[in-house]
């Protein structure tokens, strides 16, 4: 690989992803749709990639799907986290992605756990991606990704909800977003590193990501809220992958305890120099 698009380049995934293929010496534009809202932590992002000079930012306007990079990364992993995201985001990205689906640049798509849910209910909007998903599903790579945790999560994500949360030393139980996974978690330089190398690799179909380590999403639980949490349930717990996804294992995890104190550590040194 020697250069990249990323479309959500602000994003949880997309910018660890991007700044791992940086590291990589690998060229990357990043596409950041048009009308999306600065979260709390863009213009920290901007500033720390926008340094490299392999990293160029293009709009979702300017940006033309036939441009002459290898690969073309989609992520949509925190987007359908953020519902009211979703429409808008979609209505924007999915025309170009229809346009360009034939071609020659590989592209690999960046899904939250849930919507591999052998049951899950679509909304409206969601039925265009199925749609599309069903259309390509045999010529581009598409990877669900479970709950993903280390620095820059998202502060609506249960884990970073629980090292934000004094309360949680009164034993209250914090409140977890409907579409989180609660079946696993991986650290998220380790799932980067495998999106990487299955995108390279030219693996097409889809996947979801696996620690491979059972009650690796409690065990991240109980580190940060004691040894026995008060979680209430995903309402994907104990949940079944449609019979088309196949699983991908990670092959060597991210220590719980060393991810999430990394995660912490990010997350207070960004709150303390605003203070």
């Amino acid at each position: 690989m020697e250069r990249a698009t990323i479309v959500g380049v602000y994003d949880f995934i997309g910018y660890s992803l991007c700044r791992h293929l940086l590291d990589m010496g690998i060229e990357v534009a990043g596409i950041h749709p048009i009308g999306e809202k600065e979260n709390d932590y863009t213009e920290e992002k901007c500033l720390e990639i926008g340094r490299n000079a392999n990293f160029s930012e293009i709009s979702s306007l300017e940006w033309q799907t036939d441009e002459a990079f290898d690969y073309l990364f989609v992520t949509l992993f925190e987007v359908f986290l953020q519902q009211e995201r979703t429409a808008d985001y979609l209505e924007t990205i999915l025309p170009k992605l229809e346009s360009r689906q034939y071609n020659n640049q590989r592209t690999v798509l960046l899904l939250p756990a849930y919507l591999a849910h052998e049951n899950v209910k679509l909304n409206k909007t969601d039925l265009g991606l199925d749609l599309f998903i069903n259309s390509v599903k045999s010529s581009v790579l598409i990877i669900y990704l479970p709950t993903i945790f280390g620095p820059w999560q998202p502060e609506k994500c249960f884990f970073q909800k629980a090292m934000n949360h004094a309360s949680n030393q009164r034993g209250e139980i914090l409140e977890i977003d409907p579409w989180e996974w609660t079946e696993d978690c991986l650290y998220i330089d380790d799932a980067v590193n495998l999106i990487r190398k299955m995108a390279e690799s030219g693996e097409q179909g889809q996947f979801i990501l696996s620690s491979g380590q059972p009650d690796r999403w409690e065990e991240c639980a109980r580190e940060l809220l004691g040894q026995d949490p008060a979680v209430p349930d995903s309402r994907f717990a104990k949940s079944k992958v449609k019979g088309a996804v196949k699983v991908k294992k990670v092959k060597k995890n991210e220590e719980v305890s060393k991810g999430l104190r990394k995660q912490r550590e990010q997350y207070y040194r960004i709150h303390d120099s605003r203070v």
